[in-house]
């Protein structure tokens, strides 16, 4: 009879642990297929990580550093999208109708976001991260939940971002600065006063140049600023000439985080004080 009593013991163990390792496997969340993301740029690329995680793959055609609307489409970007599912790009990349035509793949979902301003103002790249959510879940209705999730923690993460920017760069408030006309929407944000813009180095003449100078020398501007991804040579010739600290802003991401480049451009501004 002991033995009896020990083995029913021991029957009804195994099936108590029968039913919780059932019970756990029913419960967990089985991996699912990544979705394969091809983004234009960095800006675009960051996000849909963000948002996607390890849901998706993300391919990025322009490196960070390049200037996306000078961009020549290689026989390696079409092939990216062989065996894609989506094509995300900002709307301002001519060669993206070259692209889609060289493509055979059918199932591609094209999307052109046309978030109009600097993604890097915070408040422009939210919405843009809004809209590529959005995007993702038309991709893949089941992941729903996990983007919508994704995508408050990482507003919530900006916006803690963006507290200490403001307490970072209280004495920026109203500083002159000039700077490349892509840089100016990012600027304003933070409170300097933008006296005037330039455009790429190359499209820059002596007369311009001269002009921007002057303006330049009578408000007494403290600051030089140039994107990163349009050339340096003419910020750096206005700020020897006036006498003015010379720096060097992104407009994407060079890594895989907004956040990071943001704070590293704040930063730039910051220590030319």
């Amino acid at each position: 009879m002991r033995n009896l009593r020990i083995n029913k013991k021991i029957v009804h163990i195994i099936t108590l642990l029968l039913f919780y390792t059932l019970f756990f496997l029913c419960c967990t969340k089985t991996p699912t297929e990544r979705t394969k993301i091809v983004v234009t740029t960095s800006l675009i690329g960051t996000v849909v990580k963000e948002i996607g995680k390890d849901r998706v793959d993300v391919v990025t055609i322009v490196s960070a550093g390049m200037c996306p609307g000078h961009f020549d489409v290689k026989p390696g970007d079409i092939m990216t999208l062989t065996d894609a599912d989506a094509l995300l790009s900002h709307g301002f990349e001519g060669w993206i109708k070259k692209l889609l035509n060289a493509t055979e793949n059918k199932k591609l979902l094209a999307k052109t976001l046309n978030i109009e301003g600097n993604w890097m103002v915070p408040e422009i790249h939210k919405n843009a991260a809004e809209k590529i959510t959005k995007v993702l879940c038309e991709l893949t209705p089941q992941n729903r939940s996990w983007y919508e999730e994704n995508l408050y923690c990482y507003e919530k993460m900006i916006d803690s971002t963006v507290v200490q920017i403001t307490e970072l760069t209280k004495d920026l408030i109203g500083i002159k600065v000039v700077c490349a006309e892509y840089q100016s929407g990012f600027l304003n944000w933070l409170g300097c006063k933008v006296i005037a813009t330039y455009g790429r180095p190359e499209e820059l003449t002596p007369k311009e140049l001269v002009e921007i100078t002057k303006i330049a020398k009578r408000e007494k501007v403290k600051v030089v600023v140039d994107n990163l991804q349009s050339g340096a040579d003419a910020g750096q010739r206005i700020a020897e000439e006036i006498g003015a600290s010379h720096i060097i802003l992104t407009n994407f991401p060079l890594g895989d985080s907004y956040v990071v480049s943001l704070r590293e451009n704040v930063d730039k501004i910051v220590n030319t004080q």
